[in-house]
């Protein structure tokens, strides 16, 4: 992937028999188009990834936890499809989630070979969607977490991210660590560290604390590299894709 025109994580770079990559506000969805979806914008990241656009594969985000199992008989139908994580042991057959604040993971398992891209905002990290992506790999592939290597994009971070009292009550009510990734900030407000927290999730689903590992951009911070909802309203999306080689 071109480092001017994509981030890697360098852990993942490093491996052998995958690509991964997350665009940026220079190449993201809407880019040329003041953020509104156009023909076209994942054109280039298709052929960063040697492939033709139509296996560069993503669904219908609903920030809930259903996981689609990605291969060659069904790639071409998903686009409507309403999921939030992707697997896939296929190679050649990219698979991405788009965000502009939400957390992008990316998880790879050297040994099936494996691939899931995961997007977990703060309702679909409530529901585990993570941990459930994991197990789902397990299941269908044979991974050991043990072996897994985990990457998170870019995602608002800690200090920009406020959320109110009722999303607090289920953030309770999932996590005993609660207290680990939020910080109270009066009136009813509180910091959430999505990031720590889903890195928590890869921790308890099995995952080596060195196997996993972040780009530590906050999108909020870096509107000048990236889009963010929270602090833009309407706005464009990054895609986090990843695919095994061929």
């Amino acid at each position: 992937m071109s480092a001017n025109l994509y981030l890697t994580i360098p852990a993942l770079e490093k491996m052998a028999g995958v690509l991964h990559g997350f665009t940026t506000r220079k190449n993201g969805l809407g880019a040329r188009n003041s953020g509104l979806r156009s023909a076209g914008d994942w054109d280039l990241v298709a052929a960063a990834f040697g492939i033709q656009t139509d296996r560069l594969v993503t669904v219908n985000q609903v920030h809930g936890d259903k996981i689609v199992f990605v291969d060659e008989r069904n790639y071409s139908s998903l686009g409507p499809v309403q999921a939030d994580a992707l697997i896939t042991n296929k190679p050649a057959l990219a698979i991405g989630v788009e965000t502009a604040d939400c957390v992008p993971v990316m998880l790879f398992d050297p040994a099936t070979p494996a691939v899931a891209a995961v997007h977990a905002g703060w309702r679909s990290t409530v529901k585990k969607i993570v941990q459930k992506a994991v197990v789902r790999m397990r299941y269908e592939f044979g991974s050991d977490p043990a072996k897994m290597i985990a990457g998170i994009g870019p995602a608002i971070g800690a200090e920009c991210y406020e959320v109110d009292e009722p999303v607090m009550e289920q953030v309770r009510e999932a996590f005993p660590f609660w207290m680990e990734v939020v910080a109270p900030r009066g009136n009813y407000r509180w910091g959430l560290d999505l990031v720590k927290l889903n890195r928590i999730e890869l921790a308890q689903a099995g995952l080596a604390g060195s196997n996993i590992h972040s780009l530590g951009m906050c999108t909020s911070c870096r509107r000048d590299l990236f889009y963010s909802f929270r602090a833009e309203g309407r706005t464009g999306r990054m895609l986090s894709a990843i695919m095994i080689k061929p």
